[in-house]
């Protein structure tokens, strides 16, 4: 064997905690931790491509003590626990190691730098040179004529590289010195005492001198000092046993084959697979040969097919198979209720993908589609649903959409797409040149298998009744509510436009009479130069293109001087304006007169519903001047009433359900006014000596206790201060103790198994929850206690809009809107009084709390003006 050839022998251990330090917190897509096995990989990787070693092995440490202890119990005793975000990377770096072919050692009652010195002698002893690779230096106490340390320091990148030479340089001594130096001067780290008051000069200067710890001792008369040498005299034995400890084991009994090292091939396929479950995209190039790509080149899309062919072949597939598989492509912001015929339909048949309009989709729809006999696989179910809608076709059930599949097992990734889907779950690639219609096409094609992989892990994750019963049901609401859209009076929008444009300019009048002179106060630029030049107010922050005008920095400086308030005043009502009058007719439909917004079921990371195209749930409705803008939406009929149905206090009943906290319960249970109650419980009144400011005050702190509230966002909530705050949430929990109790208890779950859950098993990774980094952490705790309760609120909102649906069936209502803990919808109102009875029936019985659930009516002519309807509680 040629004394050139070498192996490289890597300290995972030591390794993987540089790793783990030096790079920021990353995560994969199921919120589990991956910066030390990136860290780790790619010093790896990298290690590889520029040293091509001929041999590569990796020792780790075996968790529990070594013989170590057994010479000294408190041996690392003062070492900090490794951090709860790095201890489940060990397994996914030695799965790396394992796919690459990379022998790991590892032996119970050693250390890593036990098994290296131990292989390097090996290796050395077959004429092999030795470099080994850690962020430890204990092991430089092993070079020698073979065997070199390429030492990692700070970041990944930081490498020195030791030989005989380099450790003389550095350290004045031998390699085989610096053990004796460990026994003398000890190690803090590792807990190793060594001699009291000799550090890393007097050690090196004794040794220069005596050459070795035994020689010293026999020598103690010779040293210098008469404490030094007297140390050295009564703590002759601990230096001893130091050095013991610091001695790297080179003799473990190890079952070591140098072949088993040299590197060979591995499974690249296997390789790619698994570097893109951890979200490696940067690592994957490496590993071409590896990756499964999608280029568009075996998919039979017909485009123009004959459609009698068409329909002949659909049904017989779906006749074979049992299911009918199509997939809706709508480009742009505008649905198939805005742009019917804008769209493209795929569908699956005998020889191949048909593409087809949605209005030929529609009137074959009878001819292919068996609901008896037929399940449906769709991508992008909603879209279905609305085209057939839009043709007055009866709502079918869908039996499997991926994207809903995909966003329930990790809801932090939006609105997962076709390419995410294939990556993630088939592993393949898709090309960046092939068109979305071929991508779906191909998506189409291999649906089955994605089923099969997604099914599988919502059974692992307990998410299967969720999506079946829950989230999938729910797409048919959803589109009827897009179909239906709200009926908007333009005319109220712009008249109160031009009242409101009158207003902004009488602002701007006196803010010109302020400054002394006119300026554009919708240029930041302009405004600072007014306020901070002119006027010379106190500068607070500067950016890049000049003086920061926002809303923060106006807020400092209003006492300043009159024209801030005006400011502040111009642009609260110049948002609105721009924001609500000016944005929202433009989207009123010429045909139907309504807003047809889009309700997104994929994007909130609590399953919570959004609305884009516009935002509806974003109307203002706690300022006079945004309930004006809920006036303009009215009912679309004359004679027909908007009712509204909004859930009472949703969140605080489910935190006193799922918290079971005792004086909550019994709150609501004898429909007690929960804030009056928090008020004297907190402020040690009698109720009737609750005033309105406490009252308030309770309110904030029940809503802030339910998001993790801290003392300080109390505090700049409620202008007290800090103390008085922490005072506040200290007599809440000793009041509401079981409240207490549930938020210790889901922040403890949470870190121990990475995730929360709601009533009805949705989950949320909480990635930053085990974080070293405070802030991180704090953020992550707060999100772990308000999820459950957010995202049970959630849940019971998408069972009521099932039921309330299923309902509306056999009457005449239509459900219009969901917003936040209300449904809106508009009602003859001849049934007016009857609908709305069923309504809140339905509501308040689709899921059972410990608690009652309240649901409050009202109904008017618009969305501003209503009146209560019934007996409900008050919020």
């Amino acid at each position: 064997m040629g004394i050139d050839e070498k192996i490289y022998l890597l300290d995972g251990h030591s390794l993987a905690h540089r790793a783990f330090y030096a790079l920021p917190m990353l995560t994969n897509s199921d919120g589990e931790y991956t910066n030390s096995v990136f860290g780790f990989t790619k010093m790896l990787l990298s290690l590889i491509d520029e040293k091509s070693p001929e041999y590569l092995a990796v020792a780790m440490d075996k968790e529990g003590k070594t013989f170590r202890h057994e010479e000294y119990e408190e041996y690392k005793a003062d070492r900090k626990e490794t951090p709860a975000e790095l201890k489940p990377q060990f397994d996914k770096i030695k799965k790396v190691l394992e796919l690459l072919k990379i022998p790991l050692y590892e032996k119970k009652g050693f250390e890593a730098d036990d098994l290296i010195g131990t292989i390097a002698n090996k290796a050395a002893g077959e004429s092999l040179k030795v470099v080994i690779v850690s962020g430890d230096r204990d092991v430089l106490q092993l070079v020698d004529k073979n065997i070199s340390v390429l030492y990692t320091s700070g970041g990944i990148k930081d490498r020195t590289f030791y030989d005989l030479e380099k450790v003389r340089e550095e350290y004045e001594l031998e390699p085989e010195q610096l053990v004796d130096m460990k026994g003398l001067m000890g190690d803090s780290s590792d807990n190793i005492p060594g001699v009291p008051l000799i550090g890393e000069k007097t050690a090196t200067k004794l040794l220069k001198k005596f050459s070795d710890l035994e020689t010293i001792l026999d020598n103690i008369d010779k040293v210098s000092g008469e404490k030094r040498s007297e140390n050295l005299k009564n703590f002759a034995d601990q230096a001893r046993m130091s050095k013991k400890l610091g001695l790297i084991d080179t003799s473990v009994p190890l079952e070591f084959k140098l072949e088993d090292c040299r590197r060979g091939e591995f499974d690249e396929a296997e390789v790619y697979e698994y570097f893109s479950s951890l979200g490696f995209d940067s690592l994957l190039g490496r590993f071409e040969s590896g990756r499964k790509k999608l280029d568009g080149s075996d998919i039979n899309l017909i485009e123009k097919p004959d459609i009698n062919n068409m329909i002949q072949n659909v049904t017989q597939k779906a006749a074979e198979d049992g299911v009918l598989k199509i997939s809706v492509l709508y480009s742009g912001e505008k649905s198939p209720v805005e742009n019917f015929e804008e769209g493209k339909i795929l569908l699956a048949g005998e020889d191949g993908i048909y593409q087809i309009k949605p209005g030929t989709l529609t009137e074959i729809w009878n001819e292919i589609y068996d609901s008896d006999n037929t399940k449906l696989k769709i991508c992008q179910g909603k879209e279905l649903l609305l085209v057939l809608r839009s043709a007055g076709i009866p709502l079918p059930d869908i039996d499997f959409e991926p994207q809903l599949a995909s966003y329930l097992l990790n809801p932090s990734d939006s609105l997962p797409d076709h390419q995410d889907i294939l990556k993630k779950h088939l592993k393949l690639d898709v090309s960046e040149e092939i068109e979305l219609r071929v991508i779906q096409a191909h998506f189409l094609n291999k649906i089955d298998r994605i089923e099969e992989k997604l099914q599988n892990r919502l059974q692992e994750k307990n998410l299967l009744k969720l999506y079946h019963q829950v989230e999938l049901p729910l797409l048919a609401p959803l589109a009827e509510m897009e179909y239906n859209g709200i009926k908007v009076d333009t005319a109220c929008l712009n008249d109160l436009s031009e009242k409101w444009q009158g207003k902004i300019e009488e602002i701007e009048e006196r803010a010109y009479d302020l400054a002394g002179e006119e300026f554009n106060l919708n240029s930041p630029q302009q405004v600072g130069e007014i306020l901070f030049e002119k006027l010379e107010l106190p500068v607070i922050k500067k950016t890049k293109t000049g003086y920061s005008t926002s809303m923060s920095v106006l807020e400092k400086i209003e006492d300043e001087h009159p024209i801030v308030p005006v400011i502040k005043e111009f642009r609260h009502w110049s948002k609105l304006k721009s924001t609500y009058l000016d944005a929202l007719p433009p989207l009123v439909n010429d045909e139907t007169g309504r807003i047809h917004t889009s309700f997104n079921q994929m994007v909130t990371a609590t399953g919570r519903l959004s609305s884009t195209d516009p935002n509806l749930q974003n109307i203002p409705i706690r300022s006079e001047e945004g309930r004006e803008i809920r006036k303009a939406f009215v009912p679309g009929s004359k004679d027909w009433k908007l009712l509204t149905a909004d859930y009472s206090q949703i969140e605080l009943r489910i935190l006193a359900h799922i918290s079971g906290d005792q004086n909550l319960i019994e709150t609501f249970n004898n429909k007690g006014d929960i804030h009056n109650e928090t008020a004297r419980r907190i402020f040690n009144v009698e109720s009737e000596d609750v005033t309105g400011n406490m009252r308030r005050k309770a309110k904030v702190i029940n809503f802030g206790i339910a998001y993790g509230m801290s003392a300080y966002s109390l505090s700049e909530d409620l202008d007290i201060p800090h103390n008085e705050a922490e005072e506040y949430i200290e007599r809440y929990f000793s009041r509401f103790s079981g409240v207490k109790k549930y938020m210790d208890e889901i922040v403890e779950r949470a870190g121990e198994q990475g995730y929360v859950t709601t009533l009805l098993d949705r989950r949320r990774y909480i990635a930053d929850i085990n974080s070293s980094n405070y802030h991180r952490r704090s953020f992550a705790e707060r999100t772990a206690i308000n999820t459950p309760i957010q995202g049970s609120a959630a849940d019971i909102m998408k069972l009521a809009m099932l039921d309330v649906h299923k309902l509306l069936q056999e009457m005449k209502a239509r459900m219009l809107l969901q917003v936040h803990d209300e449904l809106v919808l508009e009602v003859p109102e001849s049934e007016l009084e009857d609908t709305a009875a069923r309504v809140k029936q339905k509501m308040e019985n689709c899921y059972e709390l410990k608690v009652p659930v309240i649901v409050d009516l009202e109904a008017g002519d618009n969305w501003r003006d209503k009146e209560k309807l019934g007996v409900s509680e008050d919020a």
